[in-house]
């Protein structure tokens, strides 16, 4: 197999609009293109509002992780206005965003990554009584035999794999698939309790969180959380454990430049002393986190081309889209523009973020004990270093979540209101669950909105190439792996999903 190439369009199972490709040559993928393939703005979208619409119109941006960005749009805010939320709202914060964190981790792990690995069709030879997988059969049964197009999707057609061999495990992990929705269910109701509504909660402000928690609804929360704990702690585990030692060469694939970046997250009720902590590791070596090492290239992005290269975030009012005839023009160009993503770099280096990256620049940074005993036990486990890292958010997250619905006081508001500034910036970053989310304000002299920017985690992980050629993070994860079977490049897209994409996130 000598000068070929592989183009996915679209990649299924993945928030938005992903293109990627690759060229090959004796079977290994030498370069290869990551492209968000949609224009939304709602950035500029935002100019000229009151600062704390942002809240409400930045989580339209997604609807998987609007909760990530209604509490970076609130800490912007709150850095403009010189505030912090007191210890309930800070709590109740916590809640509702631990809530969604692990709701989008099952969400990412069952319903679009495990089916890269799980041989749903294992499920046809079931001859046991659980009326969940007897259903499931029975579907399958039926939507094979059908003359559908695509039968039995998500599930089918998928490329030729291979996948888990272990009758139990394949059977075990539909199981947990069908009861993850329940399970996802109780954390959206977790959401709602102090969030007033899932997706897209309403009830985070920049200053606290509006609703007030009563004795009923802190037990409601806790025996949701307690249904939730038992299905994270053990069928989310073990699912994950079987597929993680099913395919031990996967811990090899897909590597990149194994730079990571990562925004504190989840601080305690003074906001400060947070969970995970933030910072950079950049060849096996941490450093604190530096917001001005920040800046973004848009030399391959559907921009029009300005003076000065990489610019930092609010460094310009206006990004001009390329018209349609300009487009085109690129789309033809070899060496063209091919991506409405841009390009973030953090002093000039391509970073990875998402969970690893969370679980990594914690455990260098030495400041949470419990999660850096928690990895080691993991990794004697499986048998992986820190450098095959796989995450373990959602177990160790609950656990926290857990300590603090108790420190949570009754009855007390946990939001105070202030007046919006004038003439002010704010920078608000949080993690989402794909990674490092920030958001940057500018308010003019009469308490609106001048500039508004979001770096989002997709944006780092899927961004394309930068104006000195550097390939993007996933561009460059693809680059060496070697493929089998051109017509069913499985490992091009277990790489990619991997990362979780969220497209609709990263081009704005």
């Amino acid at each position: 197999m000598t000068g070929t190439g592989i183009t996915v369009d679209p990649l299924t199972r993945v928030e938005g609009h992903l293109k990627f490709e690759t060229s090959i040559e004796n079977g290994v993928v030498v370069s290869a293109r990551t492209s968000g393939m949609l224009f939304r703005g709602i950035e500029k979208a935002l100019i000229g509002y009151d600062p704390r619409t942002a809240l409400q119109l930045t989580q339209r941006v997604c609807g998987v992780c609007p909760y990530a960005h209604a509490e970076a749009a609130a800490l912007a805010l709150e850095d403009a206005m010189g505030i912090r939320p007191n210890a309930n709202g800070q709590l109740l914060r916590n809640l509702i965003v631990g809530a969604y964190q692990i709701q989008d981790c099952l969400f990412h792990f069952y319903h679009l990554s495990a089916l890269d690995f799980i041989d749903v069709t294992a499920v046809l030879d079931y001859r046991g009584a659980d009326p969940g997988l007897a259903a499931m059969r029975d579907w399958v049964r039926s939507e094979t035999r059908s003359e559908r197009i695509f039968p039995a999707a998500p599930f089918l057609p998928r490329y030729q794999a291979d996948f888990l061999q272990d009758k139990d495990c394949n059977l075990s992990a539909v199981r947990n698939y069908l009861e993850s929705f329940t399970v996802m269910a109780s954390l959206h109701k977790m959401v709602t309790l102090f969030g007033g509504k899932s997706p897209h909660p309403v009830a985070i402000e920049a200053g606290g969180v509006t609703t007030r928690p009563t004795i009923d609804n802190l037990a409601h929360y806790r025996t949701l959380l307690h249904q939730v704990e038992k299905f994270v702690f053990s069928c989310y585990r073990e699912d994950i454990l079987a597929v993680c030692r099913a395919f031990p060469g996967y811990f090899k694939e897909g590597r990149g430049y194994g730079n990571l970046l990562s925004f504190p997250y989840f601080p305690d009720a003074a906001g400060e002393n947070h969970f995970f902590a933030g910072g950079a590791t950049i060849e096996g070596i941490h450093t604190p986190l530096d917001l001005n090492a920040i800046t973004e290239d848009h030399t391959y992005s559907f921009y029009q081309n300005m003076p000065g290269g990489a610019i930092k975030p609010l460094g310009q009012n206006r990004l001009e889209p390329l018209d349609w005839e300009q487009f085109q023009q690129e789309e033809q160009r070899a060496d063209g523009k091919y991506s409405w993503s841009r390009a973030p770099r953090y002093g000039g280096k391509v970073m990875e973020t998402g969970a690893a990256a969370r679980v990594v620049n914690t455990y260098h940074s030495g400041r949470n004990p419990a999660l850096n005993q928690l990895v080691d036990q993991l990794n004697r486990d499986i048998g992986i270093s820190l450098q095959d890292y796989n995450s373990v958010l959602g177990r160790h997250l609950s656990r926290y979540i857990k300590e603090q619905v108790e420190q949570v006081e009754p009855e007390v508001l946990g939001f105070r209101e202030m007046e919006v500034p004038r003439n002010a910036r704010g920078i608000g970053i949080t993690e989402a669950s794909r990674g490092a989310l920030g958001h940057w304000v500018e308010i003019d002299a009469h308490g609106l909105i001048k500039n508004y920017e979001m770096v989002m985690p997709t944006t780092w992980n899927m961004g394309p190439r930068d104006a000195t050629g550097q390939p993007g993070a996933v561009e460059k994860m693809l680059i060496g792996t070697r493929i089998s079977d051109p017509d069913n490049p499985m490992q091009l897209a277990r790489i990619v999903r991997s990362v979780d994409p969220c497209i609709a996130c990263s081009v704005h």
